[in-house]
């Protein structure tokens, strides 16, 4: 299936479910950290560095320091869990002339979706939702997800720069699902995620809740620690895109 939707408004989407409960998911948290523990069976390790990342036709970006450095938010295993029918993948794009992305999602036969996305001219931290009108990931399917900046072409091109992702669902566990029931703030929350190896949903619980919060400096910490517990440290300080 080829769907083609402008870009999900995350902040919208992400807010109107936080209300819901929002007294019990910004309650503090005493723990503080949030860090991520690599699922057992995924081969992986920690990065070493945020350097690099993106593939050729570096030079629609706006300084020579800033070429090779657009990068997904994710941790360097060989997949990559969800616990969501409809995550949220994050990238990171440095300050650039490019104004227009597009972001597809394949199973190993076709197209699952695919929309365009504006990208921040001071650049930061861009999220792209799966909506409600995509069909939801399917259980226990391997999925590759892909950025492609329009530099060269505002078409597909080999030569615009591009990054990709893949992307696992698994069922929510029952050590998962306990402590979920037992976090009381966006924190607690994550870090069940963290401890799960759950990578996508610890992020965008937490960027939900900055959303909602933007001073708040316990979430700051937390966001922090989670992006460099996986060697994506030079990012914490990225904006959130709207």
């Amino acid at each position: 299936m080829n769907l083609i939707n402008l870009k999900p408004n995350f902040r919208q989407r992400a807010l109107a479910a936080a209300l819901v409960s929002s007294a019990a998911l910004f309650a503090l948290s005493p723990a503080g950290a949030v860090t991520f523990s690599t699922p057992d069976g995924v081969a992986g390790q920690p990065r070493t560095s945020t350097a690099g990342g993106a593939s050729r036709g570096d030079r629609c970006l706006a300084g020579a320091e800033a070429t090779a450095q657009i990068l997904p938010l994710l941790p360097n295993t060989q997949r990559v869990l969800t616990v969501a029918d409809r995550p949220t993948f994050f990238v990171y794009v440095p300050p650039m002339t490019a104004t227009i992305a597009s972001f597809s999602l394949q199973d190993a036969t076709s197209e699952h979706y695919r929309t365009r996305v504006e990208l921040p001219e001071q650049g930061g931290i861009v999220s792209v939702t799966l909506p409600e009108d995509a069909p939801e990931l399917q259980l226990g399917k391997d999925y590759k997800w892909y950025f492609e900046l329009h530099c060269v072409s505002e078409l597909a091109d080999p030569d615009n720069p591009t990054i990709e992702g893949v992307v696992y669902r698994m069922p929510v566990e029952a050590d998962l699902a306990r402590n979920l029931e037992q976090a009381h703030s966006p924190v607690e929350k994550a870090q069940a995620y963290g401890d799960a190896g759950v990578w996508y949903d610890a992020l965008s619980t937490l960027a939900l809740a900055r959303e909602a919060r933007p001073q708040d400096s316990h979430l700051a910490a937390s966001w922090n620690e989670l992006l460099a517990s996986v060697g994506l440290e030079n990012l914490a300080q990225a904006p959130l895109a709207d």
